[in-house]
């Protein structure tokens, strides 16, 4: 017997109805899907442990940051603040925001979304129980973005707009879509 044709609504809601319940289709020999980060190319900065990044646009224009974030499970990355507004959207994992004092004030679970206005108090963050990966946007300033603070308080380092944009420069270019034919 032939199954009938589904619809392109059908497909959707079925394709969705997948990734919620975790597997990659509805196929017997369906797996546990996660975000493949095999063509990430993460990067470090010197001094700062506990997270990795990979920039995927710096737009001067528009005083824009987009990058992926990676935070090493169990690990908190250094105290900053932020002085730009953001928004994080988690990919992976549950991101954990601690004070400065270390004591878990917020957890932002797989799939949340987060809009910031710059400013707030210093904290430090850090992956769950498995490293988190996070896309981070910040915008509205073409200077400073995020201040790295030393443990009495001072700023340690800060990164800006054109910091990243020479980040960007100096990384392997973000993978892209190819056009078969």
């Amino acid at each position: 017997m032939k199954t009938p044709p589904i619809t392109r609504r059908q497909g959707l809601v079925g394709i969705g109805a997948a990734a919620a319940a975790g597997v990659a289709s509805a196929s017997p020999a369906a797996s546990p899907i996660g975000f493949d980060e095999s063509n990430v190319r993460w990067n470090t900065l010197p001094g700062i442990e506990h997270v990795w990044y990979h920039i995927l646009k710096v737009d001067p224009d528009a005083k824009i940051v987009d990058l992926l974030l990676k935070f090493a499970a169990n690990e908190k990355i250094v105290v900053h603040k932020h002085h730009a507004d953001y928004s994080t959207f988690i990919i992976q994992g549950e991101l954990r925001i601690y004070d400065e004092n270390g004591q878990i004030k917020e957890i932002r679970p797989t799939a949340s979304f987060v809009e910031k206005s710059a400013g707030g108090a210093a904290h430090t963050e850090g992956g769950g129980d498995v490293d988190c990966i996070a896309l981070f946007r910040n915008w509205g300033t073409d200077g400073m973005i995020y201040e790295i603070l030393a443990p009495d308080n001072t700023t340690a380092a800060t990164l800006g707009l054109q910091d990243f944009a020479a980040l960007l420069e100096a990384q392997d270019p973000p993978v892209q879509p190819t056009k078969p034919g």
